[in-house]
């Protein structure tokens, strides 16, 4: 019979990682067009959800960050931008961090 040790670990495990998408609102409105209209309903729904937070704001918009997401839904999010026609540059996955201002 084989014995087995047991640690006794106390404290919380570290939370996953988590991931957001940065959106470049600024930018995105100066450019119009249709993107801006889908952004604006997408927006809205984000923010309804909990799950948009502005960074910066100005008069035609600011930075906004979506989630926070694991890594792999982050990439999804991102890339349903892009395929609704949000410019690549606009839109960028980083690391959720708490120091960048509470959650809307």
């Amino acid at each position: 019979m084989t014995e087995q040790l047991t640690l006794a670990l106390t404290g919380t495990p570290p939370a996953p990682e988590q991931w957001g998408v940065v959106v470049d609102e600024a930018r995105l409105y100066s450019i119009g067009g249709s993107p801006t209209d889908w952004w604006t309903t997408s927006a809205a729904q984000f923010q309804r959800s909990g799950r948009l937070r502005h960074l910066t704001t100005m008069p035609i918009g600011g930075s906004v960050e979506i989630g926070p997401f694991d890594h792999d839904d982050a990439d999804f999010a991102r890339d349903h931008l892009i395929a609704n026609g949000v410019r690549p540059e606009l839109a960028t996955v980083r690391r959720w961090t708490e120091q960048d201002g509470a959650q809307a």
